[in-house]
């Protein structure tokens, strides 16, 4: 996917600002979007532009090895780099739908 596809302006403005959440229960935060590739998914909560990057906030689960899961910051372009054998990038969920953290986790493992 190019950055259009991954990050469109409807997903932009379903997203909330960075610090949104600040004081809220991991739980009850609304993650937006879904990234995936391989074993490997990003959950975006927030976000904020930085020049001509995107700096997400979110969870991004490790399948592999769940216990290195974790909530942290991560950028467009970051994601844009990661690539498998064969160029294969990360994709968008196209299907994904808002919903709290606490149910997502559940279905992500």
């Amino acid at each position: 996917m190019n950055r259009e596809e991954l990050f469109p302006q409807e997903v932009l403005d379903k997203i909330p600002p960075l610090y949104t959440y600040e004081e809220t229960s991991a739980n009850d935060i609304i993650i937006q979007v879904k990234y995936f590739l391989a074993s490997f998914t990003w959950l975006v909560a927030e976000y904020e532009m930085q020049g001509d990057d995107v700096m997400f906030y979110g969870y991004v689960v490790n399948h592999n090895t769940p216990e290195f899961s974790e909530w942290g910051s991560f950028t467009l372009k970051q994601l844009m780099e990661v690539k498998l054998p064969g160029g294969l990038g990360v994709e968008r969920d196209l299907y994904f739908d808002a919903v709290k953290f606490g149910e997502c986790k559940e279905k992500e493992g």
